[in-house]
């Protein structure tokens, strides 16, 4: 058995082996916490705690469809029972009462919970209404769940208290459960557990849902549709890695076909695909012991990524002749190579300096696979071709001796290009971004609609404006609760629910203690209220024994309310902080938001309006901005190595020129299509001048002209298999993927022409 042959058995075992060790000790990551920005502000590091595990983000809506609106109201109470015993949801709710279960620290505490002042309950003229409300009740035929409750409250001070905390704008009940206005759907809302960003937990809550649905629809006669921030999060995950692998397939057949047309070399194949295997084990393998973790995101475009590790094979395939070993062909471009590698990773530091460990995931991941590549490519690569080789004459060197021969106008036209080009982006500025991160979204624009329709329908509309009330502690919230609750300038502005409105302050609940009447007091109102009513003497004892109870209770704390069905209310609009309390106040109808928001800033202190739109924009490009730095400091970064190992300024700044001239023209062909540009484009971009400078570096050597029309080839076999790859990728329905496959697709092109058609045009070029 020959060294190549044993060396090849050895590399491939290794991987196997690695691999298979990868698969069963890594954990792969699946939620999206990880590519959201830290934020800066505090309204933006409210929005993200939001979004990753605020009970927005955990809120599904469930419509029922089919059979008779008979069946969907049973189908409908079979569901949520069957819910309501998993642990994976918090709260399930479908409109329809359920058995009647009297909350005793609530029903103490009733008299204390109001609003508005509570003497003028007692007077007799309302006692005497009370009570022949009362009487009505009972004459009723329509059953009343307080019925045992009338001797101890007469005035129906806990039922009224009810109805207006524990209810809320609801769809009609024309069957006793939530439905549609066309009837044709019964609604249902569910809490999950788990975050809307822990896609595995909600992946998990939606099948069980399914699984309870299918039990409770036997015969299949209903449907059943599902919305919320959890189904996003899932079918997005899902659609991005069903057209990752599928497009990734694609792409793989399609190197292979060029590889086997320029080459005509079987074994090549292998020989291409081993550094790649390398650079993905290998990057798997640090992010897992750098971060404990691999996220599914970074797995999916760092393979895109690492694409580029095809080059360096490439290369060395399209230089090889005859009598010169592998080794020595590698040898002989290893600098140049090399100090494209160092470029390009040096380029990727960008991304490990970021302030949120998704992208810093990514720099890590490629990085380290294209170092590992180029170690592979340098040391073991040439040592798998066998002695003596007879290299295969790669195809096309004749239609590429023609090219060499171009006259030098195209570097002409490509400089005015890019000089138009950045004339063109610096006019316009601002508008040359997209911050609106919805627009990333895969979703299709029916599932949104259908979100759209059953949050409509359940009085459940996402709202985009809110008041943020902070303070030291939670008395103090609550009492700046009441304030707002007071200003009917506010209200005429907005309509909104307060914390207060369901818990009022200690000093409030004092106050309301101090209207109840004493025992003698209210005993006489109300036997002159009983007269000419058929009531027994001494029935309402109990009533008078809860009021002078009410006179000695303490104030109901924040954290006694939360052990009572005040929890749920209190909670979705209350955070608890280490350093504080905090209320986040959702907006309806909102009117008039900048004079609302200008009201706010300049009346009520320790109060913020927040636009979440506004804020959402403003974070994106904030992070845009810190990026676009650290972009321009890699530059120059990069600018100082090329400096250093040309050895010149002026070969550094020629080396760089064609593809700033690439990148310019790519931004406006982009721009101009009607594409903005996001955070994925910027990515894309640079790996584009990572592209780019390997493509230059190579233009630029002095070479003999047999050695430059290997390097075309090489080059150009190059630039076909990514801009193949990436514009296979650009054909995704998903716009990140979209947005990186056209980009890098179009910056490579422009790169390869721009870069061959200035090294043309340089004078002094050794054999030109």
């Amino acid at each position: 058995m020959s060294a190549s042959v044993r060396l090849l058995l050895i590399w491939l075992g290794t991987l196997l082996l690695t691999g298979w060790w990868a698969v069963t000790h890594i954990s792969v990551r699946t939620d999206l916490s990880l590519f959201l920005p830290q934020g800066t502000a505090p309204e933006q590091r409210l929005l993200l705690d939001e979004m990753s595990q605020g009970p927005a983000s955990r809120l599904l809506l469930l419509g029922l469809s089919g059979g008779t609106p008979e069946s969907r109201a049973q189908l409908s109470q079979k569901l949520s029972a069957k819910l309501r015993g998993v642990k994976a949801f918090e709260r399930v709710e479908n409109g329809a009462p359920r058995s009647f279960e009297l909350d005793s620290t609530l029903f103490d505490y009733r008299y204390l919970l109001q609003t508005d002042p509570v003497a003028a309950r007692f007077s007799v003229a309302s006692l005497h209404s009370a009570l022949q409300q009362r009487l009505d009740e009972l004459r009723s035929p329509l059953p009343n769940p307080f019925k045992a409750q009338l001797t101890s409250d007469p005035t129906g001070t806990f039922s009224a208290w009810l109805k207006r905390n524990l209810s809320q704008d609801t769809p009609a009940k024309p069957q006793g459960v939530w439905s549609t206005r066309d009837g044709q759907q019964a609604l249902l809302v569910v809490l999950t557990r788990a975050g809307g960003l822990k896609i595995d937990g909600q992946a998990a809550a939606l099948q069980q849902i399914h699984a309870s649905f299918d039990e409770v629809n036997p015969e299949g006669l209903h449907k059943l549709v599902i919305s919320g921030p959890g189904v996003f999060a899932t079918t997005s995950r899902n659609i991005i890695q069903h057209e990752s692998q599928s497009l990734s397939l694609i792409a793989s057949a399609a190197i292979a076909l060029i590889l086997w047309l320029a080459y005509r070399y079987l074994p090549y194949l292998l020989y291409a695909a081993l550094p790649l295997a390398t650079a993905l084990l290998s990057a798997s393998l640090v992010c897992h012991f750098v971060f404990t973790e691999l996220h599914g995101i970074t797995l999916a475009f760092g393979i895109t990524l690492l694409g580029v590790t095809l080059d360096y094979p490439i290369h060395l395939f399209s230089h090889l002749r005859r009598p010169a070993s592998a080794a020595a062909v590698m040898q002989s471009i290893w600098p140049t190579l090399r100090l494209g590698v160092l470029t390009t990773c040096l380029g990727y530091l960008v991304l490990v300096s970021t302030d949120f460990e998704g992208l810093r995931q990514l720099g890590v991941f490629t990085l380290s696979g294209l170092l590992a590549a180029a170690v592979v490519s340098r040391t073991l690569l040439p040592r798998l071709f066998p002695q003596p080789f007879q290299a295969p004459e790669p195809k096309g060197l004749g239609l590429l001796g023609a090219l060499l021969a171009t006259p030098r106008w195209p570097a002409l036209i490509l400089l005015g290009a890019g000089l138009l080009s950045l004339g063109w982006i610096t006019v316009q500025g601002q508008d040359l971004w997209q911050d609106d991160i919805a627009s990333l979204s895969p979703l299709p624009k029916k599932q949104l609609q259908q979100d759209r329709d059953l949050r409509t329908e359940l009085g459940r509309a996402e709202p985009n404006h809110f008041l943020i009330l902070e303070a030291k502690d939670m008395e103090t919230l609550l009492q700046t609760s009441e304030s707002i609750r007071a200003r009917a300038d506010l209200r005429a502005l907005a309509e909104f629910d307060l914390p207060s409105d369901h818990l009022p302050s200690q000093a409030r609940q004092r106050n309301l203690q101090r209207q109840l009447p004493d025992r003698g007091i209210l005993a006489d109102n109300l036997n002159q209220a009983m007269e000419g009513l058929p009531f027994r003497d001494n029935a309402f004892t109990p009533f008078l024994d809860a009021v002078e109870h009410s006179r000695s209770l303490p104030p109901l704390s924040y954290e006694a309310a939360l052990k009572t069905d005040l929890k749920y209310r209190l909670e979705s609009s209350i955070r608890v902080r280490p350093d504080g309390v905090l209320a986040l106040i959702p907006l309806r109808n909102t009117r008039q938001p900048e004079q609302l928001a200008e009201t706010v800033a300049k009346t009520l202190p320790g109060v913020r309006y927040l636009n979440i739109r506004q804020e959402t924009s403003r974070l994106v490009g904030d992070f845009r901005e810190s990026f676009l730095h650290r972009v321009s400091l890699g530059g120059l970064f990069m600018l100082l190595l090329l400096w250093y190992g040309l050895r010149s300024l002026r070969e550094a700044l020629l080396t760089l020129l064609p593809i700033a001239l690439a990148i310019l023209v790519s931004v406006a062909i982009l721009y101009g299509s009607g594409e903005s540009l996001n955070l994925f484009h910027l990515i894309s971009l640079m790996l584009v001048l990572g592209i780019g400078l390997d493509y230059s570096l190579f233009f630029n050597r002095r070479d003999q002209a047999a050695g430059q029309l290997r390097t075309l080839h090489a080059l150009t076999i190059c630039a076909i298999s990514t801009c193949g790859v990436f514009a296979i990728l650009a054909s995704s329905s998903i716009p990140v993927l979209r947005a990186i496959g056209s980009t890098v697709a179009i910056g490579v092109a422009l790169s390869y022409f721009s870069t061959y058609a200035m090294s043309r045009g340089w004078p002094g070029k050794a054999d030109r």
